[in-house]
């Protein structure tokens, strides 16, 4: 899993090109709890504006056969916390799912995180707050 998010973060930061290619931190919509994600010109991510329920549902405007949501919980600086897995959803032949539905069965705890939302070779970057 370690890798798996460490060889994310070196793609975008070794291949520029391609991170400019994908329209920024959000390629396609998402929704979560209702309430899409919105990106400001500059922003390194995109943010859902309003804090959301741990179950709160997701809604990816990308179609693909795997969907695969890495959320990220941030320590008060603002950076993933270090030695922590970030918790794994994935979408099969679907567009919806729920933050309840990790791999781990975990409950996400309250506070910010960080969810890389990866579609048709395309990656969405999204800051929000559990409730």
């Amino acid at each position: 899993m370690k890798n798996l998010l460490l060889a994310f973060f070196a793609s975008i930061t070794l291949c520029p090109s391609a991170w400019a290619q994908s329209a920024g931190p959000l390629p396609f919509s998402v929704s979560l709890g209702g309430t899409a994600a919105t990106a400001k010109d500059g922003e390194p991510f995109a943010k859902i504006a309003q804090p959301v329920a741990a179950d709160a549902a997701i809604e990816v405007g990308a179609k693909s056969d795997m969907i695969i949501i890495n959320v990220s919980k941030l320590g008060p600086d603002g950076t993933p916390n270090s030695g922590t897995q970030p918790a794994i959803i994935l979408l099969q032949n679907s567009q919806t799912g729920s933050l309840a539905k990790t791999m781990d069965q975990q409950k996400l705890a309250p506070g910010p995180y960080l969810m890389s939302i990866t579609a048709d070779g395309q990656t969405a970057l999204i800051r929000c707050t559990i409730q």
